[in-house]
């Protein structure tokens, strides 16, 4: 078993037995780690030496649709929510062939991890086909990535959609298991995104979905409890799951802004999660970040960065993000005056590492530098102008407030460089050139179409067709 020693860095493992190590060491066999320390004793191991680096877990981003990426890079910036609805779910996202979506998804993923994000929670709702899924799954496997691939019920309304009925996406959903899913000990593992309750689903088709998940043995990711629609009406989505049974600890709870009080206990009771994506949260009227009250309810809780079609792949802005717009809200709220700040750094790495992974269910493999977890790793380079006399007494400070993509060095995902000395080892040129392709072709098809913006009727039209049990069929035009 191929053996590396990681030496003279400093080691930030965002495990409390072991701290903080300055000149430390961590060993690594095969794909695990084997041991952290100082001047380990080793004659069988290459290696690396991380003098002037930062060794840390690398970043887990809880909820990012991939699919939604560099194809349709800024489509949303200047975007609502319902902008965004209207215009992506109903429209752009039927543009999507299936080697576009291998394309986007190898893409985003080699976008994320050269940003220092190892783990992703993919939350794949664009699956027109089986091809679409199976092109999907494969641009993840190809980019080397560690993700929980999301099996979404969402879909855009089609003219001639494959999938007829309800029972045939999930009778797909098991066949995608099957063929994809069924190795434990793989880079890629199965989520479940059901779809949103705006889409008015009864309480068969609702608990269809979540009762797959069990059944698959798969975590749930699911949009909940977004936006007061009008300013008037609660969600109540959380509510609905648990008058329904269907409430667990495999429950990934994405936005939650419109959340009661009743519903956060429900959350804490079951065990569940929550994760805030702050970029389009705060844009698309979705406010804040929640964490204090997912802090106050003792839920754990994640950070993403949900589309790059809004803003960036990078975890260091979505956590610098959610933890200055909290510690404001409560600062304010609270009208707290004196010394120190509600939320601290290193509250917000444990967000962006070894709390994300327990809200994707995998706190036992990643998130922490921990013998006998996966060898998921990055490196800062603290040479850089942005890092250079960064305050060794708190290297959680600097990561949170003053790392930045440029600052990632090196980066291992499962006892493997996929970046190294600032540049991703695969074939970006490919990558890249696979991307431009894919946009060129979901460009000229939209333009085909009349443009990404359609009119008021047209998107009253295709949002029937989406919320349509059966078929979600529309003719176009």
């Amino acid at each position: 078993m191929r053996k590396l020693l990681i030496k003279n860095g400093f080691v930030a493992s965002v495990d409390p037995t072991i701290g903080n190590i300055a000149n430390g060491d961590v060993l690594i066999s095969g794909d695990r780690i084997e041991e952290v320390g100082r001047d380990l004793e080793v004659t069988d191991a290459e290696i690396v030496d991380a003098t002037d680096c930062i060794v840390m877990p690398g970043f887990v981003d809880a909820h990012k649709h991939i699919w939604q990426g560099a194809a349709v890079r800024a489509y949303c910036t200047d975007w609502s929510l319902d902008d965004y609805v209207n215009y992506i779910r109903l429209n752009v996202a039927a543009a999507f062939g299936a080697e576009d979506m291998y394309a986007v998804q190898l893409h985003g993923a080699f976008e994320a991890m050269n940003a220092g994000v190892t783990t992703a929670a993919d939350y794949c709702h664009n699956i027109h086909s089986p091809d679409h899924a199976h092109e999907a799954i494969r641009g993840l496997q190809d980019s080397g990535m560690r993700v929980v691939w999301n099996y979404g019920f969402n879909y855009p309304p089609l003219e001639n959609p494959v999938f007829k009925t309800f029972d045939d996406r999930v009778a797909f959903g098991r066949d995608v298991a099957k063929t994809h899913f069924s190795s434990k000990d793989q880079l890629l593992t199965l989520g479940i995104a059901p779809e949103e309750l705006q889409h008015a689903l009864d309480n068969d088709t609702l608990s269809g979905q979540f009762n797959l998940a069990r059944e698959l043995g798969a975590h749930i990711f699911w949009h909940c409890n977004s936006k007061k629609p009008l300013g008037i009406r609660i969600p109540r989505g959380v509510a609905r799951v648990h008058d329904l049974g269907l409430l667990g600890d495999d429950i990934l709870f994405v936005h939650m802004s419109a959340t009661e009080e009743d519903e956060w206990k429900m959350v804490a009771d079951c065990g569940a999660s929550v994760v805030f994506t702050p970029d389009t949260e705060l844009q698309m009227g979705m406010m804040w970040p929640s964490g204090d009250i997912a802090k106050r309810y003792g839920i754990t809780q994640s950070y993403g960065t949900d589309i790059t079609s809004n803003n960036s792949a990078d975890m260091f802005t979505a956590l610098r993000l959610g933890l200055q717009t909290t510690r404001c809200r409560v600062i304010d709220r609270e009208d707290l005056l004196g010394s120190g700040v509600p939320f601290t750094c290193e509250e917000a790495l444990r967000w962006g590492t070894i709390d994300g992974a327990k809200a994707l269910g995998l706190e036992s493999a990643v998130g922490s530098l921990t013998p006998g977890k996966k060898a998921d790793l990055v490196f800062l380079n603290t040479k850089s102008l942005s890092l250079v006399g960064w305050d060794r007494s708190n290297v959680a400070g600097t990561i949170i407030l003053q790392g930045q993509t440029a600052d990632v060095d090196s980066v291992m995902v499962n006892g493997r460089f996929v970046k190294r000395h600032g540049k991703m080892v695969g074939d970006v040129a490919r990558v890249c050139e696979l991307l431009e392709a894919a946009r060129a072709r979901i460009s000229e098809t939209i333009e085909q179409w009349g443009g990404r913006v359609l009119n008021e009727g047209e998107s009253d039209r295709r949002m029937a067709a989406m919320r349509s049990s059966e078929s979600g069929t529309f003719a176009r035009g």
